[in-house]
């Protein structure tokens, strides 16, 4: 078996996640998935894979490999694609990952054209507000809000979104509409944390261009942005939430915005992708569709 299909097949069982499934989505036996992946270790001279019976997991060395392995395989198909007649067209598997509300609201109703432009794209679609491992979980391209931490991956600024202070009308009768800073120690706070647990409740804001907090308290903590949202519309606290997530929610009048004068610095919208020399046509095609598919809704300010 030639060198890129044994990195080929490795590629598929790091994305399966066993065995059996590369197996099925490559159309090949299980054992020859099986004695590929000892031959392509026994070549390299290194375990790329730890094997259980339902799983199986990188070593760190085949954390390093995948990485370059998808490199060497990306080149190879760009390099195929030079010799063809036909205009280069995107193809392949292509897994992004973006936050649920950005995703649900404008994303997924926009796919249908996205797929009927580039129809050799397989599409991997997920949502999540956490901070992911790219690597490890074979995403291609992500969008993210808020400041990241320091990393290997391309990061590219798209703009700014603005951060108001919501509550609900129920939370408003109950509480009391708070005026100032000083209003808040009566007041109860949604927790909002990527990661639990969570840090005790802050609110966030600017004095004279400086970041400021306040120490609140809080009954519910949530790690996504629909059920922190959801928490607001029922009575549970206050939100400081970007203004493009609760439009709809401040028409209609299920949420009321508050304490302008208090408002938490804008939140960075960007898109991370992994630092390749090459990378692939399809990722490029996505990152352009769905930046200007972003930029014709308002999602931000632009900044850059």
């Amino acid at each position: 078996m030639d060198r890129i299909r044994q990195v080929q097949i490795f590629i598929q069982v790091m994305e399966s996640g066993n065995f059996t499934r590369a197996a099925h989505a490559l159309k090949i036996p299980r054992s020859t998935v099986s004695t590929t992946i000892q031959a392509l270790e026994d070549r390299l001279g290194a375990q790329l894979l730890q094997r259980t019976t339902r799983q199986v997991t990188p070593t760190q060395d085949g954390v390093q490999f995948l990485e370059a392995a998808r490199s060497l395989v990306d080149t190879y198909e760009e390099t195929e694609s030079m010799f063809r007649h036909e205009p280069q067209q995107a193809e392949g598997r292509l897994h992004v990952d973006i936050p649920s509300r950005i995703g649900r609201r404008i994303v997924i109703p926009a796919l249908p054209e996205f797929l009927e432009q580039n129809p050799l794209v397989q599409l991997e679609f997920s949502m999540n507000d956490r901070i992911i491992n790219m690597l490890t979980e074979g995403v291609d391209c992500v969008i993210r809000v808020g400041h990241l931490p320091d990393s290997e991956l391309v990061c590219r600024k798209l703009g700014d979104l603005e951060v108001i202070n919501c509550a609900s009308p129920a939370y408003l009768s109950k509480y009391g509409m708070p005026k100032s800073l000083g209003d808040l120690v009566e007041h109860i706070l949604v927790n909002y944390s990527a990661s639990l647990p969570a840090l005790a409740a802050e609110w966030e804001y600017l004095d004279g261009g400086r970041e400021r907090v306040v120490k609140m308290k809080s009954k519910i903590t949530v790690d996504n942005a629909e059920a922190y949202i959801a928490s607001a519309t029922a009575g549970m606290g206050i939100i400081q939430i970007p203004r493009f997530d609760v439009e709809q929610s401040l028409e209609d009048g299920t949420l009321v915005q508050i304490l302008d004068a208090y408002k938490a610095p804008s939140m960075p919208i960007s898109l991370l992708y992994p630092s390749r020399r090459n990378l692939p046509l399809r990722v490029r095609v996505f990152q352009k569709w769905v930046t200007d598919l972003l930029s014709v809704h308002g999602v931000w300010t632009d900044s850059r």
